[in-house]
């Protein structure tokens, strides 16, 4: 009886250990569980880049051109200024505020360099750009954006939308001084066939009157406006005129007929340069295309080659 009563004690005891083993270790796990609840969460904070907190500033920030000159002629000053004006969300002007004018401060071979300048609105949201005579033609704009905080370039493309745009157009005084042509129409292979009758009547039409075909009408001079200056220099001088104007007329592809059959198709492009006669110098260069339909041959050809004359006469009165 000892024995068995001393069997079943141990085994009691041994029973009570385990159990209180588990409990201390649940317990245990249940103190951790609680702990890791508890724990205090990090917080992430996002800083703003100098550009974004810049972007957020212009919210209902609204930039407009209030008034600009009319087109002049190379040699005159123009009229008036350039006036924008900058306004709150709520309408109120801006005052105080640094706006960025970008304007036309040079051309070289037919590319214009602008140059910026900041102005501070006064009291009334406004700021006014008077031009110096300007020494050169062009058609182009001022622009008038806020000021950035840095050049980034994904900024620059934001302020597009803040941006105001006046247009700065000056005539050439090719009206005044003149020019001689060289410029030849191509058949569709591509062979040359004659001075481009188009451009000259386009000039006239816009009351031009001082443009006509120059002395030397050789095929062999085309591509080689070196020698074409130089020898139309020795017969005409380079006080007469202005400017000398050459170039081609082309077929990019040839006359075709269009899968409805309702007509004809073709593409023209005109290549053309400007010198200065007084010393030879390239001061223009530009490369148009215009895309034709007409009903027949002629028509689809003749109106293309109307329709780029304007465009290429237009772009010389402006360009030269």
């Amino acid at each position: 009886m000892k024995k068995t009563n001393l069997f079943f004690t141990s085994a009691l005891a041994v029973c009570l250990f385990s159990s209180c083993a588990t409990t201390s270790t649940a317990a245990a796990g249940d103190k951790n569980t609680t702990h890791e609840k508890s724990a205090p969460k990090s917080i992430i904070s996002v800083q703003k880049s100098p550009e974004e907190i810049f972007l957020s500033s212009l919210e209902g920030i609204s930039v407009k051109k209030l008034s600009s000159p009319k087109e002049i002629s190379l040699g005159r000053n123009f009229a008036e200024p350039f006036v924008f004006s900058v306004t709150k969300a709520d309408g109120t002007p801006a005052d105080n505020f640094k706006l960025t004018l970008s304007y036309p401060a040079s051309k070289t071979e037919g590319i214009i360099a602008f140059e910026k300048k900041e102005f501070i609105t006064d009291a009334e949201g406004k700021v006014s750009f008077t031009a110096e005579k300007p020494a050169f033609s062009a058609n182009t704009n001022v622009s008038a954006y806020p000021t950035p905080v840095s050049e980034d370039t994904d900024l620059a493309q934001k302020l597009e939308a803040y941006t105001a745009n006046a247009a700065w157009k000056v005539k050439s005084d090719l009206a005044t001084k003149g020019a001689v042509l060289f410029v030849w129409d191509f058949n569709e292979k591509d062979r040359p066939v004659n001075n481009s009758y188009n451009i000259q009547a386009e000039f006239r039409s816009r009351g031009i009157t001082m443009v006509g075909n120059g002395p030397i009408g050789e095929t062999s001079y085309i591509g080689k406006p070196k020698a074409l200056y130089k020898d139309t220099y020795e017969i005409i001088g380079g006080t007469a005129y202005g400017y000398m104007i050459y170039g081609t007329i082309k077929f990019e592809q040839p006359v075709t007929a269009l899968e409805d059959g309702s007509g004809y198709y073709c593409i023209l492009k005109a290549e053309i340069e400007a010198v200065s006669m007084k010393n030879g110098a390239k001061i223009y260069s530009s490369v148009t295309s215009y895309e034709s339909k007409g009903k027949n041959w002629n028509e689809c050809v003749s109106k293309g080659k109307e329709k780029l004359a304007g465009l290429v006469v237009n772009d010389i009165i402006y360009g030269l």
